[in-house]
């Protein structure tokens, strides 16, 4: 049997001539498996090559875990070296409770835990909670110390977080200067945000490899990165004259029913600032406000003028100037004087503070020339202090003024400035004519405590020659001793300055009834250590800046010589005390020294002024002060000082009275307060008990 040929077999109605295979099939299979190993020999290039350094980030980012660790910012301290602000570590514990159990070589952890929590003085529903397994984690309300939380060191299910706190021991006045830090740690204002760059410090970071399961590995691949810990800043406030000012800024505002106030304290010798003070409707202000708050400061600003025109030989201290009886018109506007006089000399213009007077003085400039005077005293400028938010003042240009202008501007209207600028222009007056930078930063350190500034003392121009400012100064002088302001002299020591009382400015209107009442001085009168300027707002009564303003400053000097550790050199002030006669005994005159000065200040409601204080003298300078003083010499491995006490006292009585007052009534005696904690109000030595001005006695207070 034949059988046919397995080529002649083919399919029924398939052409057996055509191929099985196509070929267009074929060709597009293949160049599809070859496009395919194309792309994906780009995408790997794409990844391996161009991407490269992406892919590893994202690589390292799910294998490495990083941790910031974050500085410690840097303290902000006062010109003695005292702390105002800094960072303290405290410790935040949380607790993840079904991680707590009997564990080898721990013993019971939860037991441990719980005795700790109870030594914390944790509330015992949160430590239900700690203890309680169906809780996922339970985080403890309060911060600790870390010396508080070692006792959970190592116990796995208790996290102890470092975290980082900004603590301020400052007053309210210096604490609207410092500024503050929000939880993000960002500066809002003050010297927080001028210097946050330094006070920051530079951010570390840990970094560590995770296993599969995410736990950390340590590995020496990657180096630990420490933070670095901020620069800490010394200002050159003095803290204990920065409190006598705003407690005696209180104080004047209570008796005088003022709205507001402010108090600058500056070293004339350098420039440095010793004390800022603001208080508005009788709580700290929120800013700086004798920074950032202008006002027509009156006649503060006379001695300026008057200063110049002495320099330049266009009038002299004796030369008699027709004050018309103390009324006069200037371009078709009265003026008047309150000490009125038919004529007066230059010296007693300033004295007695002359409108009249010092309008005519001052039309012996031309309106050009009276500008560059103030400016050159710094007025409409900035003083150049790192605080944000400072006030220029605003002093117009001569181009802008009206016919009436110049004799305004001249007894301190149609300007504004503030109690900054006012300072820093007397301290030309003070220190000889040179006008100086202000100065509040004394010192930066570095977190080794190696400083990377330190303050030296800039004069930006002079002002007034040697001889004008000490002829102003002696003018000044006599304005404290017998003319406009004789509430702030002291019975010890001379003090300097002028008074100043203006209308309040409201809406282009003066007010009548409203005053800012102003004071700026120099003490001692002669060798200037401080330079003061205070303002009171709106004081109801009397008004005048010599009366309210000076016995602000009055108080202030009393309780600054009273107290040990204020910015004085004591030798060198004790050079310029004045002798005084002893008093006669209060019995011959009628009344005791107690009712003596409660009736000098009954008229503003204020205490009885302190006595005045022991003070520091050099060898062989004799000293008489008002009371029976006897000799005392003691001596040092380096030096002898001789220092005078006084016959004892008797203790006050603080029975009813709150803190305030009667820390206020001893430091009125003279006497130097430390207070602890006890029964209210008990004092140590007992009221009556004999006691010595300068000595510390021992106030017990329940708060």
């Amino acid at each position: 049997m034949e059988f046919p040929s397995l080529r002649s077999v083919a399919p029924i109605g398939v052409d057996p001539h055509r191929p099985l295979v196509s070929r267009g099939r074929s060709v597009f299979v293949h160049c599809s498996l070859l496009g395919f190993a194309l792309v994906i020999l780009v995408k790997a290039a794409q990844v391996q090559l161009i991407q490269r350094e992406r892919w590893a980030a994202l690589a390292e980012r799910q294998q490495i875990r990083e941790e910031p660790l974050v500085p410690q910012r840097g303290r902000i301290l006062d010109g003695t070296g005292r702390v105002l602000v800094e960072t303290r570590e405290l410790t935040r514990v949380t607790l993840t409770p079904h991680e707590l159990r009997v564990r080898k070589g721990l013993g019971n952890t939860r037991q441990i835990v719980r005795e700790g929590l109870k030594a914390l003085r944790v509330p015992n529903d949160i430590i239900r909670r700690a203890m309680d397994t169906s809780k996922v984690w339970v985080e403890l309300p309060h911060l600790y110390a870390p010396d508080e939380v070692v006792r959970f060191a190592g116990i796995p299910g208790v996290k102890r977080e470092a975290v980082y706190r900004r603590d301020l021991a400052a007053s309210p006045g210096l604490r609207v200067l410092v500024g503050s830090v929000d939880n993000t740690d960002t500066a809002r204002g003050g010297i927080e945000q001028s210097f946050d760059s330094l006070l920051r410090g530079v951010e570390g970071h840990r970094a560590k490899l995770r296993d599969g399961r995410g736990s950390a590995v340590g590995t020496p691949d990657f180096l630990d990165v420490n933070a670095q810990a901020g620069h800490s800043v010394m200002l050159t406030i003095n803290k204990s004259l920065q409190e006598i000012a705003e407690r005696e800024l209180k104080t004047a505002m209570q008796n005088t029913g003022a709205t507001g106030g402010d108090v600058v304290i500056v070293d004339p010798r350098d420039g440095a600032v010793l004390a800022l003070a603001g208080a508005r409707d009788g709580a700290a202000a929120i800013t700086s406000t004798p920074l950032t708050q202008a006002y027509e400061p009156g006649s503060v600003m006379k001695p300026f003028l008057v200063a110049r025109l002495l320099q330049e030989g266009r009038a002299t201290a004796d030369e008699i100037v027709d004050t018309e009886g103390g009324t006069a018109m200037f371009a078709k506007r009265l003026m008047t004087d309150e000490h009125k006089a038919a004529h007066l000399p230059v010296r007693d213009i300033i004295r007695f503070s002359s409108n009249i007077g010092i309008a005519k003085l001052a039309q012996r400039w031309t309106p050009r020339e009276e500008y560059q005077v103030l400016r050159d005293f710094g007025f409409g400028t900035y003083t150049g202090l790192p605080y944000p938010g400072e006030s220029r003042g605003q002093l117009r240009l001569p181009g802008r003024w009206i016919p009436l202008s110049q004799t305004q501007i001249a007894i301190g209207y149609e300007m504004s400035a503030t109690p900054m600028q006012i300072a820093m222009a007397y301290v030309a007056l003070a220190n000889g004519g040179e006008l100086l930078q202000a100065q509040l930063v004394r010192q930066i350190v570095d977190a080794r405590g190696a400083p990377v500034f330190t303050m030296q003392r800039q004069v930006l121009r002079r002002v007034l020659s040697a001889r004008a400012a000490r002829e102003m100064q002696t003018m000044l002088e006599s304005v404290v001793d017998s003319g406009t302001a004789v509430d702030a002299q002291l019975e010890t020591f001379k003090v300097a300055g002028k008074s100043g009382t203006a209308k309040v400015n409201v809406d282009g209107h003066y007010v009548d009834g409203r005053y800012n009442a102003s004071f700026a001085g120099m003490f001692p009168a002669q060798h200037p250590q401080f330079v003061l300027v205070a303002r009171l707002m709106d004081p109801v009564g009397k008004y005048y800046g010599g009366v309210v303003a000076g016995r602000l400053v009055n108080g202030i000097l009393r309780a600054a010589v009273a107290t040990p550790d204020v910015a004085f050199d004591r030798s060198a002030l004790a050079k310029d005390a004045r002798a005084l006669p002893l008093p006669k005994p209060a019995t011959e005159q009628g009344l005791t020294v107690a009712a003596r000065d409660s009736a000098r200040f009954d008229s503003l409601r204020a205490p009885a002024p302190p006595r005045a204080a022991p003070m520091p003298v050099a060898v062989n300078v004799e000293v008489e002060l008002p009371l029976r003083t006897s000799r005392v010499t003691t001596t040092t491995p380096r030096r002898q000082d001789t220092v005078m006490t006084v016959e004892p006292l008797l203790m006050p009585s603080v029975v009813g009275l709150d803190l305030r007052q009667a820390v206020r009534t001893l430091h009125d005696a003279g006497l130097r307060v430390k207070i602890v904690r006890g029964k209210n109000w008990q004092t140590r030595p007992q009221a009556g008990a004999p006691v010595r001005v300068g000595m510390t006695v021992v106030l017990e207070s329940s708060r």
